[in-house]
């Protein structure tokens, strides 16, 4: 049976809410070196137990085009670059108002997915929770300098 793909989004948004004090709290306490490193230990533990699906991984991305194999690399350093931009926001300010602000990140998923691979996922309710998303974030900003 599969559960319909709202389910799992709503987990992921309950995790993140619970991630992201987790995050002000630690940054308060250590370097963000150490919360970068306490992010990626699971997946490193996580390794022997997939193994199998990470070698068929590795040999099916060996297949792909170069083209195809940077675009599917650049994941680390967005994932990088994503953890460290939001930490730093965090740090710098807090957490309500750092992930209240970067969820505005489905605009630049439209905006990307546009530009990378000409996909248009955009409806009337897309673009009027995209405005309202754009008019929060701003509102946010604006009073909280």
């Amino acid at each position: 049976m599969q559960i319909p793909w709202y389910i799992p989004a709503i987990g992921a948004a309950i995790v993140w809410g619970i991630h992201y004090p987790l995050l002000d709290f630690a940054m308060k306490r250590i370097s963000i070196y150490g919360v970068l490193l306490l992010s990626v230990i699971p997946m490193f533990l996580l390794i022997p137990l997939f193994l199998r699906e990470l070698a068929a991984d590795i040999d099916q991305f060996k297949l792909l085009p170069v083209k195809e194999q940077w675009i599917i690399s650049a994941i680390m350093l967005t994932t990088t670059a994503g953890a460290v931009l939001i930490y730093l926001s965090i740090h710098n300010k807090n957490a309500t108002l750092a992930s209240l602000i970067e969820i505005s990140y489905p605009l630049f998923v439209v905006f990307f997915g546009y530009v990378l691979f000409k996909q248009v996922h955009v409806n009337l309710s897309v673009v009027l929770g995209g405005l309202m998303i754009l008019i929060g974030a701003s509102l946010i900003i604006y009073n909280n300098q």
